[in-house]
């Protein structure tokens, strides 16, 4: 039996993305959960992770929703509001972007996120903002102040296969470059699958290669269950048009964990 933390991310970015979570959390199968506190439906999504007894994390957001702080050079627009993935990837690669004002988003989502929902668990970023040039030179030390253990380093594990894609690529280059700050910080990490899985029609069938080939460690999964939404629709347009019921459809089922041989568990069960 493997042992896996399904990690769901985007809790409060939308009511559907909620309901979508707390299916997956009443399978069993999802036992913590990444919070937006740029979303739209923050107060509900920590409504629904203490009542399923989820692990919280922040899921860091500097490509959706307004800015905590007021405008980031390079980042927003004059009213706070994040700027496009490509724009933002974009500044953060150049280093064209306020190092001093990303401190200090950083540092207020994580104290907004631990204000509502506790203590957190672990740090992730919406796109995988916690790995860009800049975001984490100040992210992984501010988690690790606040008492946060656990980040993810999204480069896919070898059980997932060959991951070519240039996102992929792309992902797995900021990962290698990041892992000395992440040891440095304090915090730890887990063998990490999800990109080859997320927001697929056959997720079903690629899940079950998946976890026939998991490490013998535990290892983090990164699942996006979800019901779209109106509201899902007009902040994440690109996000809203991906399939996402296959994947649902697993996580919520109470057999799946059986069915795979996976051990389901939260962070604060390693």
């Amino acid at each position: 039996m493997r042992t896996v933390v399904f990690v769901a991310d985007d809790l409060g970015m939308t009511a559907g993305i909620n309901r979508g979570i707390a299916r997956a959390a009443a399978s069993g199968v999802v036992r913590e959960a990444s919070l937006c506190v740029t979303g739209l439906a923050v107060e509900d999504g920590v409504r629904i992770a203490r009542e399923h007894g989820l692990g919280v994390g922040l899921h860091l957001s500097l490509t959706l929703g307004k800015a905590l702080c007021g405008p980031i050079c390079g980042l927003t627009d004059a009213d706070g509001t994040f700027r496009p993935l490509p724009r933002v990837l974009l500044r953060t690669l150049l280093r064209a972007a306020d190092r001093q004002a990303i401190a200090r988003e950083v540092a207020a989502q994580l104290d907004s996120a631990q204000q509502l929902a506790g203590p957190l668990t672990h740090l992730n970023g919406h796109h995988h903002v916690h790995v860009m040039p800049i975001v984490r030179d100040v992210a992984f030390a501010a988690a690790a102040a606040a008492g946060v253990r656990w980040t993810r380093l999204p480069r896919e594990h070898r059980a997932a296969g060959r991951a070519l894609t240039p996102v992929a690529l792309l992902l797995a280059a900021q990962a290698r470059g990041d892992a000395a700050a992440v040891r440095d910080s304090g915090l730890a990490t887990l063998p990490f699958v999800g990109i080859t899985t997320e927001a697929r029609d056959d997720f079903a069938a690629r899940a079950q290669r998946i976890a026939a080939n998991l490490p013998d460690a535990p290892c983090e999964w990164m699942v996006h269950p979800r019901e779209p939404d109106a509201d899902m629709a007009a902040i994440d347009a690109m996000g809203y048009r991906r399939p996402h019921a296959a994947e649902l459809a697993f996580l919520a089922d109470p057999a799946t964990a059986a069915r795979h041989g996976l051990r389901c568990v939260r962070f604060a069960d390693l």
